[in-house]
């Protein structure tokens, strides 16, 4: 289902989502009539994705990785957000759309769970 996110609400739901999926695997494409598609990055961990509106010049900003492997993606001037939830909520879609028409695309993958091992132990009590 997707879901068109008012302006008012950019910054809550933008929090919201950082906090929610934090650590999920993205992957970060732009769709643009002049550069055609590209993918800027994949397989790297969600840290955030943060709204502002200084004096009328809005940005988005989306940060992923951590290290020495991350990255940083500006988005000047959005004109749009809207989300696509799968129905199993383990994947996501953000897309932000710009005043040109260029559209950033934001992917999120639920991490796999860690799977742990159990053992069997027999206790010995030494005398």
């Amino acid at each position: 289902m997707t879901f068109d996110i008012p302006k008012e609400k950019w910054t809550e739901f933008l929090n919201d989502l950082s906090r929610r999926r934090f650590g999920w695997e993205t992957r970060i494409e732009v769709i643009s009539e002049n550069m055609g598609d590209q993918i800027l990055s994949s397989g790297l961990p969600l840290t955030g994705v943060t709204f502002q509106d200084r004096a009328g010049r809005m940005e988005i900003e989306i940060l992923v990785g951590e290290g020495t492997s991350h990255q940083a993606h500006s988005i000047s001037d959005p004109s749009a957000l809207s989300y696509l939830s799968e129905p199993d909520h383990y994947r996501g879609l953000l897309e932000i759309e710009e005043a040109n028409g260029t559209k950033t695309l934001l992917s999120l993958i639920d991490p796999m769970p860690v799977q742990m091992g159990y053992a069997a132990f027999k206790i010995v009590a030494a005398s």
